[in-house]
């Protein structure tokens, strides 16, 4: 059974992860942190997501989003958003290496920030690493988009546990994205209007934190805020130079 169950996981077809409407912005899910034990680690939960419809567009809105949070021995994981396999783990160095993928969203014709224009829903894959020493954790992304005309891009996530107990966890994080020429062009400008666009670097910070509320349920709940790069705030139809997100949710913990 559990065999059946984790290879259901790992076949669940990207694309249904990236669909709007069905989970609304899933990118901004944040994750729960928390030591694994081991063989199946499940924790399955609703929350709501409060985000701005396309980074740089003055168009909130809030979804509901299921919150599924898989592990299967420290390998395989479907971690909210993110579906993915550690492949190296040097032991007691806190070091991984493996794949991973996630989806981003695009946008429908007259719904973003370029008339006439609409992006895909796209699916983001490459290599993952993660240090992580119990208090402090890095986590960085190379990705290539599954759209051609798009480019790579690079994410970088710290994260600092300034609280962890069985009754609550606090801890805030700082990242950047770098996004390739390509990835610009292919998300902001529409294609033979302008072949100008740079790479750019957004930047992020925020908090998460989680409350155990009885045996096996916990509350999470994250705000972040979002600066985007130069080349984002001079795109054409761009209204917005930073972007806030925030999520309250449930989580029930198998």
């Amino acid at each position: 059974m559990r065999k059946l169950l984790l290879a259901s996981l790992l076949s669940i077809p990207c694309t249904a992860l990236a669909a709007p409407g069905v989970l609304g912005d899933v990118s901004e899910v944040p994750d729960k942190h928390g030591e694994q034990k081991s063989g199946w680690n499940v924790s399955l939960g609703l929350g709501a997501v409060y985000f701005p419809e396309f980074p740089g567009v003055d168009d909130d809105e809030t979804n509901a989003v299921p919150l599924i949070n898989v592990n299967y021995e420290n390998t395989y994981y479907l971690e909210f958003y993110k579906l993915g396999a550690w492949l190296w783990s040097p032991r007691n160095t806190g070091i991984r290496m493996g794949v991973v993928a996630k989806p981003r969203r695009g946008y429908d014709r007259g719904d973003g920030p370029i008339e006439y224009h609409d992006v895909d829903d796209t699916i983001l894959a490459g290599a993952r690493a993660k240090w992580n020493t119990g208090q402090f954790a890095l986590d960085g992304y190379l990705l290539a988009s599954t759209e051609s005309d798009s480019g790579p891009e690079v994410h970088l996530t710290g994260t600092y546990y300034f609280l962890q107990s069985k009754q609550a966890t606090i801890s805030g994080f700082a990242g950047a994205e770098f996004l390739s020429e390509d990835a610009i062009d292919y998300l902001y400008y529409e294609e033979g209007a302008y072949d100008g666009a740079d790479s750019t670097i957004n930047l992020n910070v925020g908090v998460v934190g989680t409350y155990n509320i009885a045996p096996q349920w916990n509350v999470i709940g994250s705000v972040s805020l979002k600066s985007y790069g130069s080349e984002i705030e001079d795109a054409p139809g761009v209204t917005e130079d930073n972007g806030t997100t925030a999520l309250l949710g449930v989580l029930y913990t198998f």
